[in-house]
């Protein structure tokens, strides 16, 4: 796994109180419950609680079935949002979710409104990897719901490291 580098144009915040519990999990409400979340992503909290990037060179590639569209992160969140977001925006309805369960937001993009999401499910070949997607009403693969997920990076660190003016994209 690439280590984070840090850039001196990022707007970082103060360091997040990160509380895991005892076998490394953090916890959200139910129904999410909880989830594990990378060792690059706790590094970046634990330096900022999350961060502004626009207009900062913080553009990125999202990768759908359909093509790649070029996104700019506004702003990666702050676990109080990560915590509201993630349960509220994707799995109020058990029925009707949004997402597959192993997904977390943490950040937002443009064009959008476009969630930045992480893998969060330990274990899963995918873990930690970091997607794009462009939120809608309708549960999972239906209706408005259809483009999936665009991958973006094989890791936190590999997204904030690969962030980039849209020009050298």
């Amino acid at each position: 796994m690439s280590e984070l580098v840090w850039r001196e144009n990022w707007q970082l915040n103060d360091p997040a109180e990160l509380d895991l519990n005892t076998d490394g999990s953090f916890t959200i409400k139910d129904p999410v419950g909880d989830i594990f979340l990378p060792d690059d992503y706790i590094a970046f909290m634990r330096r900022s609680e999350g961060a502004a990037l626009r207009d900062r060179g913080s553009c990125f590639l999202g990768q759908f079935h359909d093509g790649v569209i070029i996104f700019e992160i506004e702003w990666l969140g702050s676990l109080r949002n990560l915590r509201l977001s993630t349960r509220r925006n994707y799995y109020d309805d058990e029925a009707e979710d949004l997402l597959p369960r192993f997904l977390a937001f943490i950040g937002y993009a443009e064009p959008g409104p476009s969630d930045v999401l992480i893998n969060v499910s330990k274990g899963d070949p995918d873990y930690g990897k970091v997607y794009v997607w462009t939120p809608a009403k309708d549960p999972w693969m239906t209706g408005d719901n259809t483009r999936g997920l665009g991958w973006v990076a094989d890791s936190f660190a590999d997204f904030m490291n690969n962030l980039a003016p849209k020009e050298a994209l």
